[in-house]
């Protein structure tokens, strides 16, 4: 392809993101229809691959990643729907690891708008609702064998549930968040998630950890769509026979298979997230895959995922995690608790204003750190770092994420660590300055 070609693709890929509607309208209970409407107008391009729909508070982008890489590796065609990106908005959309070339995508837009509805033009989509539409007409397109599609916010009312019956529903950890569009209880946003569970489902994969509430939602949707649930806690049987900031070394026993492998992922959370995975490998390969064990291992043994306990430095140990709940907090205390930390540790902190940011300073202040409080990169959404300085009244301001990241750098010094989190938004901006 010539330059000048290239120049005209990124131009008019560049053009259609900058004019898709910034709206978000994932909790209005009429898009899913809307989105149906569309997708028959397009012959129906989510029937033409298998789908594995992914859903929950925390976990959905390890436990989607960890799914679809395992059915790469036993030769499938692979479509991965995932958000939010870390740098480039086209890691939401990629076939085998490789992001949708912005020719694609402007070529896909142009497609779906050629035959949208008459009562409807192209303003009247949501910019995840067309980034939904144009997944799933690429991946059609590009005949994957599987799509692993991981909701954007809740389930029932996301855009993604405008897809027919899954293979399989996978259920992550649920926890409180999102509660103004979802509900204030953790009830109200099982039932939310629950709703990607539809009848002709091949079974629901259900993450360990749930609390009770939620797992009786759950179970009692599926019973409703009469669909099988596979409890993961029960399905995996995982120790942990040594763990550090290396990495995790596993003995796994699975219904069909045994293995010992190194896992590259840190975090205790990331065992259930693997456990969930793993029960849905197992569910493939007895329906109509070969994922051996040998497989399995090259997969967990390698495997990282930006903004999750990603390790950036050395010197000192350095890790953004996109912690930005108070439940997903929780869990990143636990996992410093378990494997220990440096005497000197720094966090970088930034929050958007509609999260729980009192809750999560709390479980952040149980911690023996020098905190840096920064503003993350997202101009209405963001708290600035002044304003959360009434929190936290001893901890550092500096505005600029950057400068405050090299900031803890220095104050932590060689032997210590720098932990940056609390919004995904800051955690792609330092990202992308590494």
């Amino acid at each position: 392809m010539s330059n000048e070609q290239t120049s005209r693709d990124q131009m008019s890929y560049e053009r259609i993101i900058d004019s898709l509607n910034p709206q978000m309208r994932g909790g209005d209970n009429d898009r899913v229809g809307m989105l149906k409407h569309v997708l028959a107008k397009l012959h129906h391009p989510d029937q033409q691959f298998r789908i594995i729909h992914v859903a929950g508070t925390n976990g959905k982008g390890s436990t989607g990643t960890m799914i679809a890489q395992c059915l790469h590796q036993a030769g499938q065609k692979v479509g991965h729907f995932s958000s939010p990106a870390m740098v480039d908005q086209r890691e939401q959309i990629q076939i085998d690891g490789c992001l949708i070339e912005k020719s694609a995508f402007a070529a896909t837009y142009e497609k779906i708008v050629q035959q949208l509805p008459d009562d409807l033009n192209a303003d009247d989509l949501t910019v995840f609702e067309w980034w939904t539409l144009i997944m799933l007409q690429y991946f059609a397109d590009q005949k994957v064998d599987w799509a692993v599609i991981e909701c954007g916010l809740g389930g029932q009312n996301d855009a993604t549930n405008a897809i027919e019956a899954p293979k399989l529903a996978v259920i992550t950890h649920i926890a409180l968040d999102h509660t103004r569009i979802l509900g204030p209880t953790i009830k109200d946003i099982a039932q939310a998630k629950a709703g990607i569970i539809k009848p002709g489902t091949g079974a629901v994969i259900l993450a360990p950890n749930q609390d009770q509430a939620a797992r009786a939602q759950i179970i009692k949707r599926a019973q409703a769509c009469q669909v099988p649930v596979l409890d993961s806690e029960k399905t995996v049987q995982l120790t942990v026979l040594d763990q550090s900031w290396a990495g995790t070394r596993l003995q796994l026993k699975l219904p069909g298979a045994e293995l010992e492998c190194q896992f590259s992922m840190l975090g205790t959370f990331q065992l259930d997230n693997l456990k969930t995975a793993l029960t849905a490998v197992d569910w493939l390969n007895q329906a109509e895959l070969e994922i051996t064990p040998e497989r399995i291992a090259a997969v967990l043994a390698n495997i990282v995922i930006p903004g999750r306990l990603q390790k950036i430095g050395t010197q000192p140990l350095s890790f953004l995690d996109g912690a930005h709940n108070p439940d997903a907090a929780v869990r990143l205390i636990q996992t410093l608790d378990q494997l220990g930390h440096p005497q000197k540790l720094v966090l970088v902190l930034g929050f958007l204003k509609d999260k729980n940011v009192a809750q999560m300073v709390q479980t952040y202040q149980k911690l023996n750190a020098q905190i840096i409080l920064t503003t993350p990169d997202q101009p209405k959404r963001a708290m600035a770092a002044k304003d959360l300085q009434q929190y936290l009244p001893n901890a550092l301001v500096i505005a600029d994420a950057w400068t405050a990241y090299q900031k803890a750098v220095a104050l932590a010094g060689a032997d210590g660590m720098v932990l940056v989190t609390g919004s995904f938004y800051l955690i792609k901006e330092i990202e992308a300055r590494i």
